[in-house]
């Protein structure tokens, strides 16, 4: 009986202890992302250079792939809603729209990334 409370008081703190470690990793990751979208949209170059300098493919991957995400969230978003809704499988004009106002914001944005991206990588090649 005693080694089974052992065991128990074990896994609970094993578990206490990773749910901690993956509270403040979430915590972490989610500001660094904020930060790294928000200087995104004020001070590009300088942004771009640290994520270079930093490599932290997690926040590269996290960041550059934000137009991926929007499509996919915007698609998901109208299917879902048609689905809970009960719609007819014919989709209308304002379905339609969304779809095609989500995919050029998804596509303007990617343009907005891979023009800043070229010119950093340009600056880059200069200095070498």
């Amino acid at each position: 009986m005693l080694m089974k409370k052992a065991r128990e008081v074990k896994k609970k703190s094993w578990l206490r202890r990773w749910g901690r470690l993956g509270i403040l990793l979430g915590i972490k990751e989610s500001y660094l992302f904020f930060r790294n979208t928000l200087g995104l949209g004020i001070h590009p170059v300088k942004t771009l250079r640290a994520m270079q300098r930093e490599k932290d493919r997690s926040q590269q991957l996290l960041v550059l792939g934000l137009p991926v995400y929007m499509v996919v969230g915007g698609v998901a978003v109208v299917v879902g809603g048609r689905w809970l809704i009960g719609a007819p499988e014919e989709w209308g004009g304002l379905a339609r729209g969304v779809i095609v106002g989500v995919g050029l914001v998804g596509l303007s944005l990617a343009g907005y990334l891979a023009y800043w991206l070229i010119r950093v990588e340009k600056m880059r090649g200069d200095y070498d």
